[in-house]
């Protein structure tokens, strides 16, 4: 059985391919010229979490003073824990933790 207008597979094949390469060419960009350079964009909410945790991580000197006042305080049996700041302070931490 032959259908009319079919055109020779040979045809068919350098249509597709002539199309494929055309294709190609046009999907190629030019390639720039001189050094290429990667650019990093950090979101506002980005740069406000790295300004916390530099924050948070210059205490050190405060905390350890902290501690040592603390220490001080139990060893002469003067130190008080309320219940309430103490849980102040765990939910302060666990929602510092979230942002963080």
């Amino acid at each position: 059985m032959e259908i009319s207008g079919q055109k020779s597979a040979r045809e068919l094949a350098t249509l597709l391919l002539g199309v494929q390469e055309s294709d190609r060419a046009a999907s190629k960009k030019p390639t720039p010229t001189g050094p290429q350079t990667d650019q990093v964009q950090i979101s506002q909410h980005a740069r406000e979490i790295q300004r916390i945790k530099s924050l948070v991580q210059e205490t050190p000197a405060t905390r350890e003073e902290r501690i040592e006042r603390i220490r001080q305080a139990i060893d002469t049996g003067t130190y008080d824990v309320s219940g309430r700041s103490t849980a102040d302070v765990l939910i302060r931490h666990v929602l510092t933790e979230a942002v963080l």
